[in-house]
């Protein structure tokens, strides 16, 4: 195994994998919008962003899509939108957590927002048994709940400070470019995953 005393992991592609075209198409072609439209409209209100450092609770973020879409959705149909993003989660990938945990302590860290956790929540639940997502790790750092956000220094100081580990003793794996950079300026031992042409377990040897 690495020279590193701790794991930290990104969630979507690189547990669970995610298509935020999903998301884009399922809002269109309920309002009959262009996904072109929707994307851009969405963009322009860096709603993804606001959503996931906290800045409103659920109903207020359904409201908000309501307006910045320009379309009455129901509930339901933002929850689903919204998540439809959410793809399949490999059981080999729960495995290998697992399996590491035995080793080193396990983090997650993740930009995210309270729908698309209790959908997790809930696919953890139904497919493993698992009584949801932070049930697997040894902690889990979500970026709504921090008031933080990926890239940004602060939050990655932040886990550093509750886990009590020096930056080259942890390695990262996300797969967005920006957040491995960061990091590694920081001082972290880093894997940037291709979610197309890899997978985190061929990472590691168990």
């Amino acid at each position: 195994m690495g020279n590193y005393k701790a794991v930290l992991f990104d969630f979507g592609n690189v547990i669970i994998n995610i298509d935020p075209e999903l998301t884009l198409k399922a809002f269109s072609e309920i309002s009959g919008k262009s996904v072109a439209r929707v994307k851009d409209k969405l963009e322009m209100s860096q709603l993804n962003r606001r959503y996931e450092t906290g800045l409103f609770e659920d109903e207020e973020f359904r409201e908000i899509v309501r307006q910045t879409i320009g379309y009455p959705f129901s509930d339901k149909e933002v929850d689903n939108a919204w998540n439809a993003l959410l793809q399949d989660l490999p059981p080999y990938r729960i495995s290998l957590i697992l399996e590491l945990k035995d080793k080193y302590p396990v983090y997650l860290l993740s930009n995210t927002n309270s729908l698309h956790i209790k959908k997790c929540d809930q696919i953890f639940r139904d497919q493993f048994g698992i009584p949801n997502v932070k049930a697997l790790f040894t902690k889990a750092f979500y970026s709504y709940e921090m008031g933080l956000w990926k890239p940004d220094k602060e939050i990655y100081q932040t886990v550093l400070d509750d886990i009590e580990q020096k930056a080259e003793d942890v390695l990262f794996i996300d797969d967005n470019a920006s957040n491995i950079a960061s990091a590694a300026e920081m001082g972290f031992q880093t894997i940037l995953m291709d979610p197309k042409n890899d997978d985190v377990i061929n990472h590691f040897k168990i």
